[in-house]
């Protein structure tokens, strides 16, 4: 009889045990803020409003786990408007603004978003050039598209492939790149490495300095959040990259989690499956291993 009762409570506890480590695996998150980087790739000086955004990006500031998470949503990605109709990801800011872009996101990711920031990649250049520039291994094909891109009238083009010191107009041909590599998802990554290396710029600025740097460059940005929101994001960031945070990138759609498909009759487009990535991501947020 006491085998028995020993027996029961031995089980009890290991069931109460691993629902409790299980229970731990899966907590959420909460100390995270989420914003939206919308990038507008055309050549005009100022930002044009029926512009597509071909570039954007989910920046999460996570202060639980010491990170910036930035997650490419590639331009082609299939989504539905507010509307209801099937549409490319990069045409809803076009049609529906920042509450529009916002609200699709937040239906498809299940997350909240802050806000949003609109730049156009002309305006990209001053930041980077404003920071110093940044320094990356490219090669040869990427040597190639740079050259392409600017005609080779630079003074400061690349030698040849390997380590390269970008002004803020090499980085910008380097990002625009769309020939090397897997189309728009190594585009992308290259704007992911160039946006990662400026938030690195950022570790030797104090606070004052970096909001300096954003006086200097806002006129080439539009966004929907307030000046003190803008004051805590920028202060919530510089806390992050001051304090030794960590970089983590991720895109949407993941691997092996989309099919090539079209939106009406011919424009080519990614068909994505949204549940599957909405749950990769929160369990790269909510773990600091992303598992």
């Amino acid at each position: 009889m006491i085998k028995r009762i020993f027996t029961a409570l031995l089980c009890a506890l290991l069931i109460f045990g691993c629902a409790s480590a299980l229970a731990q695996e899966t907590q959420v998150n909460t100390q995270v803020k989420h914003y939206l980087l919308l990038g507008q790739d055309g050549y005009a000086d100022d930002i044009v409003k029926d512009a597509r955004t071909d570039t954007i990006v989910l920046v999460t500031l996570d202060t639980k786990y010491n990170r910036v998470i930035m997650t490419s949503i590639l331009r082609d990605s299939k989504i539905k408007n507010p509307s209801g109709n099937e549409t490319k990801a990069n045409l809803i800011y076009k049609g529906y603004g920042f509450d529009g872009i916002i609200s699709c996101l937040e239906r498809e990711l299940a997350l909240e978003i802050e806000g949003a920031v609109l730049v156009n990649f002309e305006h990209v250049k001053p930041i980077i050039d404003a920071l110093g520039g940044v320094d990356i291994v490219i090669d040869e094909n990427e040597y190639i598209a740079i050259k392409k891109i600017l005609l080779g009238k630079d003074p400061n083009m690349p030698k040849g492939p390997g380590l390269v010191h970008m002004t803020g107009r090499i980085a910008l041909a380097y990002m625009r790149d769309r020939s090397s590599g897997s189309g728009d998802f190594s585009r992308t990554a290259r704007q992911r490495k160039v946006v990662s290396q400026l938030f690195d710029k950022c570790r030797d600025l104090s606070l004052t300095e970096l909001i300096g740097v954003y006086n200097q460059v806002s006129a080439g940005m539009e966004m929907n959040l307030g000046a003190m929101d803008i004051l805590k994001a920028l202060s919530a960031g510089y806390q992050l990259v001051a304090g030794g945070a960590d970089f983590v990138e991720f895109h949407i759609p993941d691997d092996g989690t989309y099919s090539y498909s079209t939106v009406g009759s011919s424009s080519s487009a990614l068909e994505v499956r949204w549940k599957t990535n909405r749950e990769r991501l929160h369990a790269l947020i909510n773990s600091p291993t992303g598992e």
